[in-house]
């Protein structure tokens, strides 16, 4: 019998708890079950699944590699039996829509209000989450708005707009009053990146000649304030110097610097079944075609 006809419900449920508590007591009583036997359930998930899911000592409880790439798809799988179980209960199910932050907003809006007048009867949540797809990957979000192209391919995906790059920069820097910059005007500055669900790396720059001094943050709120200190440049779509303004920033187009896609994205395998009718009014606001296909069985 393979691990996956053996794993139980009950096995996720278990991994779940642990992974969001890190510790094997909060975890215990938030399932209702003793320690001893929420251990004996983690034990026997791992041998089913034949690697260690879970690190524990007497100080620290925590994923492994292998645990920390199995997490998202356990949550995804009890997220889509919650909602199946309230599709039997006849409950009409919000659709969760994601964006990582704001340079998506200018096309968020529109296509939300354009769905919502098409289905009135459907509650549309509109959430934030710090990460490069936008709550996706564990279920926390039906279809999500997303600056660049995520290349996974579990994911369906739909370009809304091609965005240009602009710099970021202190008020105060030699280049902030001109029209335009090339990436190699900045290859000497600090360049700050947001690693969580940013758009920029070092690869925009050619080998050889790329900014030696790399700031890394991790959500857009931190990018933008260690730029108005004056640590460093960065690049991001033109979408964000409208949206997010900031007396000690100016925004300055990067001339050679390549587009970002700005991109609905959905979960290809057991969608939210008004997840194409999303698509298709995204595909009618920004005039693209839409094409929601499942994947193939076993892929």
């Amino acid at each position: 019998m393979s691990a996956m006809s053996s794993v139980e419900l009950r096995h996720l449920w278990a991994f779940v708890a642990v992974a969001d508590e890190r510790n094997f007591t909060r975890a215990a009583e938030r399932l209702g079950v003793t320690q001893p036997a929420l251990s004996r359930t983690i034990a026997g998930l791992e041998r089913l699944v034949g690697t260690t899911l879970v690190f524990r000592n007497r100080r620290v409880v925590q994923l492994t590699p292998a645990g920390g790439r199995f997490l998202p798809h356990a949550q995804r799988v009890l997220a889509v039996l919650e909602e199946a179980m309230g599709a039997l209960e006849g409950e009409v199910r919000p659709l969760r829509v994601g964006l990582t932050w704001g340079s998506t907003a200018a096309y968020t809006a529109p296509i939300v209000r354009a769905f919502e007048q098409l289905h009135p009867g459907v509650t549309v949540d509109i959430r934030r989450y710090d990460d490069t797809v936008a709550g996706l990957a564990d279920g926390r979000t039906h279809v999500g708005f997303l600056p660049g192209d995520p290349g996974d391919p579990r994911l369906g995906t739909l370009v809304l707009a091609e965005e240009p790059r602009v710099a970021a920069m202190p008020a105060d820097h030699p280049l902030a009053g001109r029209d335009e910059v090339s990436l190699a005007d900045l290859v000497h500055d600090p360049v700050v990146i947001n690693v969580v669900s940013g758009t920029t790396a070092l690869d925009l720059w050619p080998a050889g000649s790329r900014p030696q001094t790399v700031i890394r943050v991790r959500n857009v709120d931190e990018w933008m304030e260690v730029i108005a200190a004056g640590r460093g440049v960065g690049l991001t779509p033109a979408s964000t110097g409208r949206l997010y303004s900031h007396p000690e920033i100016r925004y300055v187009l990067v001339a050679d610097a390549p587009t970002v896609p700005i991109t609905l994205a959905w979960p290809r395998l057991a969608p939210h079944p008004l997840v194409p009718d999303f698509v298709a009014v995204a595909s009618r606001t920004r005039g693209q075609p839409a094409v929601v296909e499942p994947l193939a069985d076993g892929a």
